[in-house]
């Protein structure tokens, strides 16, 4: 019997330059969407002309950024939804899911830092899905930027509705002044949240479902030894070929996380990155090499929105 590898896609939508390593001048100060005006498009395209997928593009989630730091430089939290609302209405009806990517900034004169104050992450958190959810999108999902985790943000997703929250990155800790990441002690299949630590599964519980990114040995060509990092079909392909092979045979399932525009020759920086393609033909190879790596090792690939996943894991862990 085949085992079943269920495969969630999914696409966070922050600015086109999404981290200060890609272009330090323009990092948070000119912020551009093409992720959305072009990536979301061009990724149904490229999924389309998959054999597998015999021109039927698999599920996609699509985390926009629905938060404080939108609304201080455009007006409201959810104004991405506003703007682009035709292209979120169109890929909801190809079967796609809109989830929620809060990022939890303060702003400091120019400078935004990462909020920790429990009751600013409360107040954030509800406006910015208030702000979501008069638009018509109810949201069901969730993931952090920045892979920020509390049990104050645990505590506030469970009250405002969220099943599934899709932050962790299980095993990997950064803590510095660029970074507060911290799932060193997170196991890589989905769980509900001890009170007492969100890191782990324990009672008493939180009711929200956390499912961790798929973690796995990338290698960079910067890198002298692989650094665990989550999967992300962006990265170049020999990049990923160092751990994928484990991790499909291993892993309960997959959660790829991608920033589209890291697949866009038009976001491409002026020399080459030695982990993102900038190429979506990266992508293509990439999840081609998922679904080979699955047949090598006898399990059956599903393609699953963030929350179908969810389901499925909450049927297996609560029976």
């Amino acid at each position: 019997m085949t085992r079943p590898l269920p495969i969630a896609l999914t696409f966070d939508l922050d600015p086109d330059v999404f981290d200060a390593s890609i272009d330090p001048e323009s990092h948070r100060n000119r912020l551009t969407w093409l992720c959305i005006t072009l990536g979301i498009r061009r990724i149904h395209e490229a999924l389309e002309g998959i054999p597998a997928f015999r021109g039927v593009a698999p599920p996609c989630t699509w985390f926009v950024r629905v938060d404080n730091q939108i609304a201080d430089i455009y007006g409201r939290p959810g104004h991405l939804l506003e703007q682009y609302d035709a292209i979120f209405r169109d890929a909801q009806k190809r079967g796609d899911e809109i989830s929620w990517h809060p990022h939890l900034y303060r702003r400091i004169e120019n400078n935004w830092i990462q909020e920790t104050d429990e009751a600013a992450l409360d107040e954030a958190l509800k406006w910015s899905v208030t702000d979501m959810r008069k638009m018509g999108y109810e949201v069901a999902c969730s993931r952090i930027g920045e892979a920020y985790g509390s049990s104050c943000i645990m505590r506030s997703l469970s009250q405002l509705g969220i099943r599934y929250d899709a932050t962790a990155m299980a095993g990997r800790r950064r803590v510095d002044d660029q970074r507060l990441i911290d799932w060193l002690p997170t196991p890589p299949d989905g769980y509900r949240p001890s009170q007492a630590d969100h890191r782990v599964p324990g009672k008493p519980e939180y009711p929200i479902l956390e499912v961790p990114m798929s973690m796995l040995q990338v290698k960079a060509e910067y890198d002298e030894q692989p650094i665990l990092r989550y999967l992300d079909l962006s990265f170049h392909p020999a990049s990923l070929d160092v751990g994928l092979s484990d991790l499909v045979k291993n892993a309960p399932h997959l959660v790829a996380v991608t920033h589209p525009s890291a697949i866009l020759a038009e976001c491409r920086p002026a020399k080459p990155h030695g982990l993102l393609s900038y190429a979506i033909e990266g992508l293509v190879a990439n999840v081609l090499a998922i679904i080979s790596r699955a047949q090598m090792a006898g399990r059956s690939v599903q393609f699953v929105t963030m929350s179908d996943l969810g389901r499925q894991i909450e049927t297996r862990i609560d029976g």
